[in-house]
Protein backbone atom coordinates (compact mmCIF):
# COMPACT_ATOMS: atom_id res chain seq x y z
CA UNK A 1 0.00 0.00 0.00
CA UNK A 2 2.84 2.38 0.85
CA UNK A 3 4.38 1.79 -2.61
CA UNK A 4 1.09 2.63 -4.30
CA UNK A 5 0.83 5.89 -2.40
CA UNK A 6 4.42 6.81 -3.28
CA UNK A 7 3.75 6.09 -6.96
CA UNK A 8 0.55 8.12 -6.83
CA UNK A 9 2.56 11.05 -5.50
CA UNK A 10 5.50 10.70 -7.90
CA UNK A 11 3.72 10.06 -11.19
CA UNK A 12 2.13 13.51 -11.61
CA UNK A 13 5.60 15.08 -11.53
CA UNK A 14 7.06 12.62 -14.03
CA UNK A 15 4.74 13.84 -16.82
CA UNK A 16 6.53 17.22 -16.68
CA UNK A 17 9.81 15.42 -17.29
CA UNK A 18 8.43 13.75 -20.43
CA UNK A 19 7.89 17.06 -22.19
CA UNK A 20 11.59 17.58 -22.73
CA UNK A 21 12.91 14.06 -22.23
CA UNK A 22 14.55 13.65 -25.64
CA UNK A 23 16.65 16.80 -25.37
CA UNK A 24 18.03 15.56 -22.04
CA UNK A 25 19.25 12.25 -23.49
CA UNK A 26 22.93 11.87 -24.05
CA UNK A 27 24.16 10.69 -27.43
CA UNK A 28 24.74 7.10 -26.30
CA UNK A 29 21.17 6.76 -24.95
CA UNK A 30 19.76 8.37 -28.12
CA UNK A 31 21.59 5.79 -30.25
CA UNK A 32 20.87 2.84 -27.91
CA UNK A 33 17.14 3.56 -27.85
CA UNK A 34 16.93 4.45 -31.52
CA UNK A 35 15.31 7.79 -30.76
CA UNK A 36 17.64 9.54 -33.19
CA UNK A 37 15.87 7.67 -36.04
CA UNK A 38 12.47 9.21 -35.21
CA UNK A 39 11.10 12.28 -36.89
CA UNK A 40 9.80 15.11 -34.74
CA UNK A 41 6.19 13.99 -35.38
CA UNK A 42 7.11 10.41 -34.32
CA UNK A 43 8.79 11.76 -31.19
CA UNK A 44 5.70 13.83 -30.49
CA UNK A 45 3.47 10.77 -30.96
CA UNK A 46 5.71 8.74 -28.64
CA UNK A 47 5.59 11.49 -25.99
CA UNK A 48 1.81 11.64 -26.35
CA UNK A 49 1.58 7.86 -25.86
CA UNK A 50 3.88 7.96 -22.82
CA UNK A 51 1.84 10.73 -21.23
CA UNK A 52 -1.44 8.87 -21.84
CA UNK A 53 0.11 5.67 -20.54
CA UNK A 54 1.21 7.49 -17.39
CA UNK A 55 -2.25 8.95 -16.90
CA UNK A 56 -3.79 5.49 -17.22
CA UNK A 57 -1.23 4.09 -14.78
CA UNK A 58 -1.87 6.98 -12.40
CA UNK A 59 -5.62 6.34 -12.57
CA UNK A 60 -5.09 2.61 -11.94
CA UNK A 61 -2.91 3.42 -8.93
CA UNK A 62 -5.53 5.87 -7.62
CA UNK A 63 -8.18 3.16 -7.92
CA UNK A 64 -5.95 0.65 -6.12
CA UNK A 65 -5.19 3.15 -3.35
CA UNK A 66 -8.90 3.95 -2.97
CA UNK A 67 -9.72 0.24 -2.77
CA UNK A 68 -7.02 -0.32 -0.14
CA UNK A 69 -8.22 2.63 1.92
CA UNK A 70 -11.81 1.35 1.74
CA UNK A 71 -10.64 -2.09 2.91
CA UNK A 72 -8.76 -0.56 5.85
CA UNK A 73 -11.73 1.59 6.83
CA UNK A 74 -14.05 -1.42 6.58
CA UNK A 75 -11.69 -3.45 8.81
CA UNK A 76 -11.66 -0.66 11.39
CA UNK A 77 -15.46 -0.34 11.32
CA UNK A 78 -15.91 -4.09 11.71
CA UNK A 79 -13.39 -4.21 14.57
CA UNK A 80 -15.23 -1.39 16.34
CA UNK A 81 -18.59 -3.14 15.85
CA UNK A 82 -17.17 -6.40 17.23
CA UNK A 83 -15.80 -4.53 20.23
CA UNK A 84 -19.19 -2.88 20.88
CA UNK A 85 -20.96 -6.22 20.50
CA UNK A 86 -18.59 -7.85 22.99
CA UNK A 87 -19.23 -5.09 25.52
CA UNK A 88 -22.96 -5.34 24.97
CA UNK A 89 -22.96 -9.01 25.91
CA UNK A 90 -20.22 -8.83 28.54
CA UNK A 91 -21.32 -10.96 31.46
CA UNK A 92 -23.45 -13.31 29.34
CA UNK A 93 -20.60 -14.93 27.45
CA UNK A 94 -18.45 -17.63 28.93
CA UNK A 95 -15.36 -17.31 26.71
CA UNK A 96 -12.49 -16.32 28.97
CA UNK A 97 -10.70 -14.45 26.17
CA UNK A 98 -13.64 -12.06 25.70
CA UNK A 99 -14.03 -11.05 29.33
CA UNK A 100 -12.82 -7.69 30.54
CA UNK A 101 -13.66 -5.46 33.50
CA UNK A 102 -16.79 -3.31 33.34
CA UNK A 103 -16.78 0.15 34.90
CA UNK A 104 -20.06 1.95 35.58
CA UNK A 105 -22.20 3.34 38.40
CA UNK A 106 -25.12 1.86 40.30
CA UNK A 107 -28.22 3.97 39.69
CA UNK A 108 -29.68 5.60 42.80
CA UNK A 109 -29.00 5.12 46.50
CA UNK A 110 -26.81 2.24 47.62
CA UNK A 111 -25.70 1.00 51.04
CA UNK A 112 -24.30 -2.47 50.37
CA UNK A 113 -25.78 -5.91 49.69
CA UNK A 114 -27.76 -8.42 51.69
CA UNK A 115 -28.17 -11.68 49.79
CA UNK A 116 -30.56 -10.99 46.90
CA UNK A 117 -29.75 -7.52 45.63
CA UNK A 118 -30.34 -6.39 42.04
CA UNK A 119 -27.83 -3.87 40.72
CA UNK A 120 -29.03 -1.55 37.92
CA UNK A 121 -26.10 0.15 36.23
CA UNK A 122 -25.88 3.44 34.36
CA UNK A 123 -24.67 1.57 31.25
CA UNK A 124 -28.04 -0.26 31.06
CA UNK A 125 -26.84 -3.58 32.42
CA UNK A 126 -28.63 -5.31 35.29
CA UNK A 127 -26.82 -7.72 37.61
CA UNK A 128 -28.04 -9.75 40.57
CA UNK A 129 -26.19 -10.93 43.62
CA UNK A 130 -25.11 -14.57 43.13
CA UNK A 131 -24.08 -15.38 46.69
CA UNK A 132 -25.71 -14.95 50.07
CA UNK A 133 -23.09 -12.72 51.69
CA UNK A 134 -23.87 -9.27 53.04
CA UNK A 135 -21.84 -6.10 53.35
CA UNK A 136 -22.86 -2.73 54.69
CA UNK A 137 -21.45 0.62 53.59
CA UNK A 138 -22.72 4.09 54.42
CA UNK A 139 -25.45 5.24 52.05
CA UNK A 140 -24.08 6.54 48.75
CA UNK A 141 -25.84 7.84 45.65
CA UNK A 142 -24.73 6.54 42.24
CA UNK A 143 -21.53 4.91 43.50
CA UNK A 144 -18.86 3.97 40.98
CA UNK A 145 -18.34 0.23 40.61
CA UNK A 146 -16.15 -2.23 38.76
CA UNK A 147 -17.30 -5.69 37.77
CA UNK A 148 -14.31 -7.95 37.24
CA UNK A 149 -14.21 -11.35 35.58
CA UNK A 150 -13.22 -14.13 37.96
CA UNK A 151 -12.43 -17.81 37.51
CA UNK A 152 -14.83 -20.35 36.03
CA UNK A 153 -16.95 -17.71 34.29
CA UNK A 154 -17.94 -15.84 37.44
CA UNK A 155 -18.01 -12.07 38.01
CA UNK A 156 -17.37 -9.93 41.07
CA UNK A 157 -18.82 -6.48 41.73
CA UNK A 158 -16.65 -4.09 43.72
CA UNK A 159 -17.71 -0.65 44.90
CA UNK A 160 -14.85 1.79 44.31
CA UNK A 161 -13.14 2.65 47.58
CA UNK A 162 -14.05 -0.60 49.36
CA UNK A 163 -11.96 -3.77 49.39
CA UNK A 164 -14.85 -6.24 49.58
CA UNK A 165 -16.72 -7.51 46.56
CA UNK A 166 -19.72 -9.71 45.85
CA UNK A 167 -20.20 -12.43 43.27
CA UNK A 168 -22.80 -11.35 40.68
CA UNK A 169 -24.55 -12.70 37.59
CA UNK A 170 -25.79 -10.60 34.71
CA UNK A 171 -29.53 -10.78 34.07
CA UNK A 172 -29.95 -7.99 31.51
Amino acid sequence: MRNLIILALILPFSSYALEDIFSKMDEKTTVTTGIYKLSSSEKSALLHWLQNSQEETREEIKQEVRAEVKKEIKKEVIAEEVKKEKKRFMGFRREESEREAIKSTIIGDFNGWRGKNIFKLANGQVWKQAESSSFYIPKRTNPKITIKPKSMGSWQLNVDGYGKGVKVKRIK
